[in-house]
């Protein structure tokens, strides 16, 4: 803070109120000091303040700083002063030592106290404490690590209180009359002076603070301070003004840029000052003026050029944003009857469409009515016909009711009606019902039309404009019933949470397919729009973070086949955003599988004769050696009975010793899956 470490009465050494015979004395003792090249010691000067290298010539100018009064009491406002000589010596004594944070607890504790709570109060300024609260604002101005808001308020209640004159008459002679009006002005304008050069703190934090307090000065300070934003907003209307004269294009980023850049100035007047007082108003006013203006002329040249851009709905924006700013019923009532035709202008495309297509639907259904009228009226008066000896061809009735409208000559009015920049604006429109009603008619006409052609490439062009939404999707994820896993043993409801940024408070149509592996689209015949599986209106405003779409499916078992399933949004037939979850088995599931097929295995492995072939083979060459042979003796067949036996017997072994490996190894196995099932988190 240069307003102390440059101080006249630091560089001079002495403490603010010295008297003349003490300035002189102190003046000549620090000449003789300089010229000798010392730097004089024990004077007020306070080196742990900050650097203070003094020459011959800024004590010479410090000093004549120091001869007027108006100058004292300026310098004296920003250096310390001894009103308490028990206190405030020992605090400078400390000063003089570099210890400054001992000088801050001396005086701080006479002018602050602590509850229970832990609160810190200000106390009452006294005779034993005023000099305290203008010296610890000091400190909290200088040291580094100074309570800024506490040095404001601080020396505010003490230039507030009865006992600054005894300040003042210490610093100046008795006839010097001031108040502490002025003394409060002084110091503030000041202060703030210093504040802006150094960038200290935010015009919008100085305010702030003084905002918090009454003092008597308060209102004319803020009132010369708001001059400046006065100014400043002055200056951003006559940049806006220029860019917007030299290019009427330019008009929707100068409105914008002025709103931008005037917006915290307006908030810091407001602040200061009544939204109703006259200069409040009066540059408020002149603000939305400037915007409705830029509005105005970013739309003609949007309508002379024919753009393709929504130019509308950008002048409608900056005519919102001006409307937000005014204050007078004149200023007002313009940005009112400006919105008004912009809304006009805004539906227009819609507006001329539906009217076109009705008339269409008008003639052709009229035709159809007289049509059917005549045939109706032949049917009753034709003797032929009454008597069945001729029909009436029904399906030339309905070709000339098909052809009862000039086709080609609609289809050439479709083509200029609805062009790619008018569906573009219909898309943009935020007409729900209006395009409702568009999209009928269009299908209406589709189905009835003899060369329907043109408007179904009308239509598939319409559908594939992006829709313009009034908010952005940030990402999404899958959620589940109890947030469980997505194992078809716990899938019952599947829904898509969306993250979202809301750009405006709107109501918004959602239209949601759930997509099966096979591609396919989940619907209920008797609940679910056509085309898709349902639709959702979320009422969204500019706090809304997400869009908790509700869940599809079944509160008794899992509707999802197996696979890659996909839930998609779309918004007008658009497809603004999607998603994939696989469904599959639980762990637990597909062992409970595996169990199944080897407890089957066991059971087949028990049923399975093992060499079987084999016993098979030696079964028959027993019953050929037991059959009687010609020349052979009974011993050998004995014989060879006995060696049979053997083979049968080890073949058997086998089979038995194989059988029972196996479903050892079977058992093995289902015991591993048991464990395994027990063991599965799900």
């Amino acid at each position: 803070m240069q307003l102390i470490k440059n101080n006249p009465y630091r560089i001079i050494g002495l403490l603010a109120g010295a008297t003349a015979k003490e300035q002189d004395r102190q003046i000549r003792r620090l000449k003789q000091y300089l010229t000798a090249e010392q730097e004089p010691e024990g004077d007020y000067s306070f080196p742990s303040l900050g650097e203070l290298d003094r020459t011959l010539e800024e004590v010479t100018e410090a000093s004549s700083k120091l001869h007027l009064d108006n100058d004292k009491i300026d310098a004296a406002l920003f250096w310390f002063w001894n009103g308490n000589p028990i206190s405030d010596e020992v605090a400078f004594d400390a000063l003089k030592d570099g210890d400054v944070e001992t000088a801050y607890q001396i005086w701080d504790k006479l002018i602050t106290e602590t509850n229970e709570e832990g609160n810190r109060y200000w106390k009452p300024v006294t005779s034993k404490n005023y000099s305290a609260y203008h010296n610890c604002s000091l400190i909290n101005l200088v040291k580094a690590n100074g309570n800024l808001q506490n040095a404001i308020v601080g020396k505010l209640y003490f230039l507030q209180s009865e006992l600054v004159h005894n300040f003042i008459s210490t610093v100046v002679d008795e006839t010097h009359k001031t108040t502490s009006k002025e003394l409060q002005l002084l110091f503030l304008n000041k202060l703030n002076t210093e504040i802006e050069k150094n960038k200290t703190i935010s015009l919008d934090k100085f305010i702030e603070i003084l905002n918090e307090h009454d003092f008597v000065a308060k209102q004319d300070f803020l009132k010369v301070i708001l001059q400046k934003p006065i100014n400043q907003i002055e200056q951003k209307i006559e940049t806006a003004k220029n860019k917007r004269k030299v290019n009427k294009a330019n008009g929707a980023k100068a409105g914008q840029e002025l709103f931008e850049s005037t917006s915290n100035a307006l908030t810091q007047l407001k602040s200061i000052i009544s939204s109703n007082d006259i200069k409040y108003t009066s540059i408020a006013d002149k603000v939305a003026n400037e915007i409705l203006q830029c509005s105005v002329d970013y739309f003609n040249d949007g309508q002379e050029k024919d753009s393709n851009v929504d130019f509308i709905g950008t002048a409608m924006k900056l005519a919102q944003l001006a409307e937000k700013i005014a204050i007078g019923s004149l200023t007002k009532d313009r940005i009112k009857d400006s919105i008004n035709t912009l809304e006009e202008m805004k539906d227009r495309e819609i507006s001329r469409a539906i009217d076109f297509l009705n008339s269409v639907k008008d003639a052709y259904t009229t035709n159809e009515r007289q049509i059917r009228a005549e045939v109706k009226k032949i049917e009753q008066t034709d003797i032929l016909i009454k008597t069945g000896q001729r029909t009436i061809n029904r399906s030339a009735v309905e070709d000339n009711i098909k052809n009862s409208i000039d086709w080609q000559k609609v289809n050439g009015l479709l083509i200029e009606v609805l062009s790619d920049n008018n569906l573009k604006k219909i898309k943009e429109s935020d007409k729900t019902e209006q395009k409702k009603e568009f999209l009928e008619l269009m299908n209406w006409l589709k189905l009835n039309s003899l060369r329907s052609t043109t408007i179904s490439a009308i239509i598939d062009k319409y559908k594939k404009i992006p829709p313009k939404l009034p908010f952005k999707i940030l990402s999404s994820n899958i959620t589940n019933t109890d947030n469980k896993p997505l194992y078809t043993k716990f899938i019952r409801y599947v829904g898509l949470n969306l993250n979202v940024q809301v750009t405006e408070n709107v109501s918004v149509t959602l239209y949601i397919k759930y997509i099966n592996p096979n591609g396919s689209i989940r619907r209920n015949t008797e609940t679910s729009p056509n085309g898709y599986s349902r639709t959702e209106i979320q009422n969204l405003n500019l706090n809304t973070k997400s869009i908790n779409l509700s869940g599809w499916g079944n509160s008794d078992k899992c509707i999802y086949d197996f696979g890659e399933n996909k839930i998609e949004i779309y918004v007008e037939d658009f497809l603004i955003h999607s998603n994939k979850f696989v469904v599959e088995l639980a762990p637990s599931e597909k062992l409970d599988i595996e169990l199944k097929k080897a407890e089957a295995r066991l059971t087949e492995i028990r049923n399975t004769q093992y060499f079987k072939s084999e016993l098979e083979t030696v079964n028959s060459e027993m019953n050929e050696i037991q059959e009687f042979q010609l020349f052979r003796s009974s011993s050998t067949k004995q014989m060879q009975i006995s060696e049979q036996q053997r083979k049968i017997a080890s073949i058997q072994k086998n089979a038995k010793t194989e059988t029972e490996k196996l479903i050892e190894q079977q058992n093995t196995i289902i015991y591993k899956i048991k464990l395994d099932i027990q063991n599965s988190e799900y």
